[in-house]
């Protein structure tokens, strides 16, 4: 076959290829979650002589296109191999696989963003919190904290020094010597609940709780976290594991937006995109868990981010009641209408997530 034939032939194939995909992308039907990402995707965008002449709508039908191209999901999974097996790039997406764990290297420190979440945990202490308050704080460090190879860091000291030079009126409870990487899902940013006992333990000795801490294991499900999505590449699945007993299946959990009740564990969330939501029912602006067979009249305010989620279950014990804020959520302006904090203990659990990104705090 002469050269000019073998163009020809590699050019019509060419235009052939690009035709097809234009023509079955036109006919497929957009999709509205990406449920390996965990996010909406974009539609197509509303057509307006606003929105045309200050360049959004160019910039949506960008973001369209390459949301919903067909077979997007093979194509991030192919970008992901090629960068990581063949171009041996490090990580993809700022994400990472070590030991079969996938790892978001969460760095710089960003100063700015520390001092923002100490400023609004002193606007709370300010509004609602007086000498019959005993107070405390605690930070859940992301996986990357356990990994000493090659990649990049917070500076983990001048987080908790921030924190404890803005927060004298609080005790910190430090908890990063109770956890490793095994105590984390392999495909997701979360902690594993079974794996949480020496930091109930620390939690509860720093704070005079009487938990006995005996609880049944029972596995959920199986399911692939965040990081599965995000680094589309082979990976084990991970298991969702909940630790009850009968102080536990007794509660009772009464959601303040919805104005519903459910329990500790949400079953009904074994569909939703997200499987971790089955501890507390997932992000929620304000929940209060009821415990009937308490043998005290102790309240706990916890103000949490999702890794709360999994934790407070397993302090429900100690208390008769404990409330349950996510600021992310629900304005600290208004929480005087909904929640009475005098003589009560009071819990800031926040991931170093959070605490590095804190503006979605409101």
């Amino acid at each position: 076959m002469s050269d000019k034939v073998k163009n020809i032939t590699i050019t019509i194939s060419f235009m052939f290829t690009i035709i097809i995909m234009l023509i079955v992308n036109l006919i497929k039907t957009d999709t509205k979650i990406s449920l390996s990402e965990r996010r909406k995707l974009q539609q197509f965008p509303d057509f307006s002589i606003a929105t045309l002449l200050n360049g959004t709508f160019f910039e949506n039908i960008d973001k369209y296109t390459m949301d919903q191209f067909v077979g997007r999901e093979a194509f991030r999974s192919l970008k992901t191999n090629v960068e990581i097996q063949l171009l041996k790039k490090q990580d993809s997406n700022n994400i990472y696989k070590y030991d079969n764990t996938l790892i978001e290297q969460i760095y710089p420190l960003n100063e700015k963003s520390v001092v923002n979440i100490t400023n609004k945990m002193n606007d709370i202490n300010t509004r609602y919190l007086d000498e019959t308050n005993k107070v405390y704080y605690t930070i859940v460090p992301d996986k990357n904290y356990f990994v000493n190879s090659n990649n990049l860091k917070l500076d983990y000291n001048k987080l908790q020094n921030i924190m404890d030079n803005n927060l004298k009126w609080a005790n910190y409870i430090n908890i990063f010597d109770c956890l490793d990487l095994s105590c984390y899902y392999a495909t997701d940013s979360h902690w594993k609940q079974e794996k949480l006992q020496n930091v109930v333990k620390r939690i509860s000795t720093s704070m005079n709780l009487k938990i006995a801490r005996e609880y049944e294991e029972k596995k959920i499900m199986d399911f692939k976290g965040v990081y599965a999505g995000q680094f589309p590449i082979k990976s084990e699945s991970d298991e969702i594991i909940i630790l009850t007993n009968d102080i536990i299946e007794n509660c009772t959990v009464y959601n303040q937006e919805t104005n519903q009740k459910t329990k500790i564990y949400n079953m009904e969330k074994i569909t939703a995109p997200d499987k971790y939501d089955i501890y507390l029912s997932g992000a929620t602006p304000l929940l209060t868990i009821e415990n009937p067979n308490s043998n005290t009249n102790k309240e706990l305010i916890v103000f949490r981010d999702s890794y709360g989620s999994s934790l407070i279950p397993l302090l429900v014990e100690a208390y008769s009641k404990i409330t349950v804020i996510d600021t992310r959520y629900i304005s600290p302006r208004i929480l005087g209408e909904y929640v009475e904090f005098k003589n009560n203990d009071i819990l800031f659990a926040y991931s170093t997530l959070l605490i590095n990104n804190s503006t979605s705090l409101k």
